[in-house]
């Protein structure tokens, strides 16, 4: 899984893949930095927690940082039981997008925060739909990954009517509330990686992705701040 992970992680952040981005309007949060930031480098230091849970780009440890350059913090790993919550930047909430950048105007603490995968009553399903409406008969296929799990399933081809094919992938043990990221990545029809953000809203929810050839018909929601960059050297 960490192997997957990591090359949808290249992939997004080398903005090789065919992209349409929706999110849940997460706001950046404002970030309190620490004080001694007279100095041309900071210390940027990254930790995950709890321990053992995920893994993160860049790794956990500590750097050192040239002062307003633009890092990357990717969710790159997620350890089996577990979910990935949210990013915490010197004690504040930094948000639960897997993806994010932080400009260092000080030094930071950086904590990936991840909790234990939901169950019993806060736990539900989620279903991916995946169509092409111009070419019904053909299923397609390719995987689904929620992110903030770590979880990849395949497409399995589902025959909707006679004369109507598609490809669906399952989700169990999604936390009802919380929203994921959903990457679908197609080995057919409208070949490429896709990207889209999905709330769970209650126990049994369902989002239908329709392609039309090479056109993306996504499900409405608002735009997304996130943007394709390159991967740092």
């Amino acid at each position: 899984m960490f192997r997957a992970l990591a090359l949808l992680a290249v992939l997004v952040l080398a903005g090789l893949l065919v992209v349409s981005v929706y999110a849940s309007d997460e706001p950046l949060s404002w970030v309190p930095w620490f004080e001694g930031t007279d100095e041309e480098y900071v210390q940027l230091k990254i930790e995950v927690v709890p321990r053992g849970a995920g893994n993160t780009y860049l790794k956990p440890g500590t750097y050192e940082i040239k002062r307003g350059e633009t890092v990357v913090l990717q969710v790159v790993d997620v350890s089996s039981g577990y979910e990935f919550s949210h990013w915490e930047v010197n004690f504040v909430d930094y948000g639960s997008a897997p993806f994010k950048t932080l400009t260092l105007e000080g030094d930071a603490e950086v904590k990936a925060v991840f909790t234990r995968a939901a169950s019993g009553e806060e736990a539900g399903y989620l279903v991916v739909d995946i169509v092409f409406y111009d070419k019904p008969l053909e299923p397609p296929v390719g995987s689904v990954t929620l992110w903030e799990l770590g979880v990849s399933m395949p497409l399995t081809p589902v025959q909707v009517t006679p004369n109507q094919w598609h490809g669906q992938a399952i989700f169990k043990g999604v936390r009802v509330g919380k929203t994921y990221t959903v990457v679908v990545n197609l080995e057919n029809g409208a070949r490429g990686t896709y990207v889209n953000f999905w709330t769970v809203y209650n126990r049994a929810s369902y989002i239908q992705w329709g392609l039309i050839s090479c056109r993306k018909k996504m499900p409405k929601a608002p735009r997304s701040i996130f943007e394709p960059f390159e991967w740092p050297g």
